[in-house]
């Protein structure tokens, strides 16, 4: 079985980048746009990772990862930060989900070997 990740990224050309990057690593891949939409598209597609950016229109990756923490559906679901602020990297670490930033631009070794250890992949 494929694991899945839910991309939650505003940036058309990010999202482009980490489809064709997660889905040559063997992935099952969905994209969400906004923030507000993030926590819908989480309970339907049910991902094993969530890769969320900082920056949102609608809700900010923090209040997403809070709202995470506050829901026992959501709260084991662990979460990659994206974001080109380094310093924002502090706003997550109270989440015990948060298992990692990528800062951008991203470095893909990286990335993958993140996403990886993230999802349990790593071997």
């Amino acid at each position: 079985m494929k694991k899945r990740i839910l991309i939650v990224e505003d940036e058309t050309s990010i999202v482009e980048l980490l489809l064709l990057v997660l889905s040559r690593e063997g992935y099952e891949l969905a994209v969400c746009q906004t923030g507000r939409d993030a926590i819908a598209q989480m309970k339907e597609f049910h991902p094993h990772l969530v890769l969320l950016d900082v920056m949102l229109p609608g809700l900010d990756g923090a209040s997403i990862v809070k709202i995470m923490s506050e829901d026992e559906n959501l709260v084991n679901i662990p979460v990659l930060i994206t974001s080109a602020l380094v310093e924002s990297q502090r706003m997550f670490q109270l989440f015990p989900q948060v298992k990692g930033f990528c800062s951008k631009p991203f470095v893909l070794t990286e990335l993958i070997s993140k996403v990886k250890k993230a999802i349990g992949d790593e071997f």
